[in-house]
C-alpha cells in the first residue's frame, strides 16, 4: 500500500514539474525569438533573405493568430518578403501555415490546444506553396503535399495548379489571405 501511495505521489509531483518545465521551457523560447526579432530585423528589412527567413521563424506561430512575440501575421509578412525572392524553405513554411499547420516541434501544450480547435486553412493556396516547395527540392514539402491533396477535391486541386502558374501574383499574407481575419 506505502509503495503505491509513493508511486501515485511521485507521479503527480513529476507531472506537475514537467508543467513547469514546459512554462520555462517556453519563456525560454520565446526570449530567444525575441533576442533573433532584435538581431534580424534590420538586415531582414533591407531586403537580406536569411534574416527575412529568421524573423519569420522567429514570429511563427500561434493557434491564437498572436500571442506575445508569436505572431502569425509577421511570420507571414517575413516569409512572404522571402518568397518573392524564390526562396524554397519560404514557400514551404507558408504551405505549412495555410495547411493549418501552426505548430511546430514539441510543443505539447500547444499541439493538444490545436488539436481541440479548428485552424484556418486555404488548401489551394497551402497547396500551391508546397508545390513550389516540392519542386525547389525542401525535404518533406512532397510528402506534405500529397497529404493534403489526399483532403482536397477536384475543384481545389486545379485551383492550386492554376495558381501555381502565376504564383507570385497570389496572396501570401495572413491578413491578405484571411481579409476577415486581421491581427
Amino acid at each position: 500500500m506505502n509503495k503505491i501511495i509513493g508511486f501515485t505521489a511521485a507521479a503527480l509531483a513529476l507531472s506537475m514539474l514537467s508543467g513547469c518545465a514546459a512554462a520555462a521551457i517556453q519563456g525560454a523560447s520565446r526570449a530567444k525569438d525575441n533576442a533573433v526579432i532584435m538581431g534580424n530585423e534590420d538586415a531582414a528589412a533591407a531586403g537580406d533573405v536569411n534574416a527575412q527567413l529568421k524573423m519569420g521563424d522567429a514570429h511563427c506561430c500561434t493557434i491564437a493568430g498572436s500571442a506575445g512575440v508569436l505572431n502569425n501575421q509577421k511570420a507571414t509578412e517575413w516569409y512572404c518578403k522571402a518568397a518573392r525572392q524564390n526562396e524554397p524553405k519560404a514557400f514551404y513554411e507558408l504551405g505549412r501555415i495555410y495547411s493549418g499547420d501552426l505548430v511546430r516541434g514539441m510543443n505539447a501544450p500547444a499541439k493538444a490546444a490545436a488539436m481541440l480547435t479548428t485552424q484556418r486553412e486555404n488548401k489551394p493556396l497551402a497547396l500551391m506553396w508546397l508545390n513550389l516547395a516540392a519542386t525547389a527540392g525542401v525535404e518533406d514539402a512532397a510528402d506534405d503535399a500529397s497529404d493534403l491533396r489526399e483532403d482536397m477535391t477536384g475543384p481545389e486541386i486545379v485551383q492550386a495548379t492554376l495558381r501555381q502558374k502565376n504564383w507570385q501574383a497570389q496572396p501570401c499574407e495572413w491578413n491578405a489571405v484571411y481579409p476577415d481575419n486581421q491581427l
